[in-house]
């Protein structure tokens, strides 16, 4: 669902506001799913329970971490990157009005990546845990489906291919990580954090592109 969010977002729905409605549709999809699985079919409760220090403290390193991998990569890679392109694209949602984009910056940072830590870290990595009785299978098996609906979205953006090999190979590393994190620590919160920090410098990349 989170492909076809993508494809249909980016690709196929020229409209501005059917885009807007699919992407909430979808986003709504992969929310109840997993939120009904959990009460219905396997008959738990919300859990309340708080992340630990230090699980705040691992989501924290390995968070800032990875930042650091991602900016010195896009200092190395940013001249071979067709920027105008991607900037096209980015205009085209709209995302070239500053309010909109901080918005958009808002949404991303606290409420989707949250969602993809509760779809991708808890419900698929827990139950592929279960299908394949391997944590480990777990954890790639969850880090490929993350990688796949971002790899995606990079190719409509107008990465080139050994551009989306390196950024995707970037991707996996990175929900294999934090598919790890909520293994250890049993909570989103802790991989969130991390999943957060990383979001913020993508969005301080995507300013400088739009704004600067």
């Amino acid at each position: 669902m989170p492909s076809i969010s993508v494809i249909f977002g980016i690709e196929i729905l020229d409209n501005e506001l059917h885009s807007q409605i699919f992407f909430i549709i979808c986003k709504f999809w992969i929310f109840i799913v997993p939120t009904i699985w959990y009460l219905k079919v396997d008959k738990n409760i919300f859990s309340r329970a708080l992340p630990t220090i230090e699980g705040l403290k691992v989501g924290s390193l390995t968070g800032v971490g990875m930042s650091i991998i991602i900016i010195i990569t896009w200092l190395i890679f940013e001249k071979s990157i067709n920027l105008e392109e991607m900037k096209g694209i980015l205009e085209s949602k709209g995302l070239s009005n500053f309010y909109l984009y901080i918005f958009g910056m808002l949404y991303w940072i606290f409420i989707n990546s949250l969602l993809e830590e509760y779809v991708f870290r808890w419900f698929i990595t827990t139950k592929a845990s279960i299908l394949f009785g391997n944590d480990y299978y777990a954890i790639i098996f969850s880090a490929f489906l993350f990688t796949l609906h971002h790899a995606l979205a990079l190719y409509f953006f107008g990465f080139i291919f050994w551009q989306i090999f390196i950024a995707s190979f970037g991707l996996l590393s990175a929900a294999a990580i934090w598919s790890w994190l909520y293994l250890k620590y049993q909570s989103i919160w802790v991989c969130w954090l991390s999943h957060a920090i990383c979001d913020v410098v993508v969005f301080l990349i995507g300013y400088r592109i739009l704004f600067m």
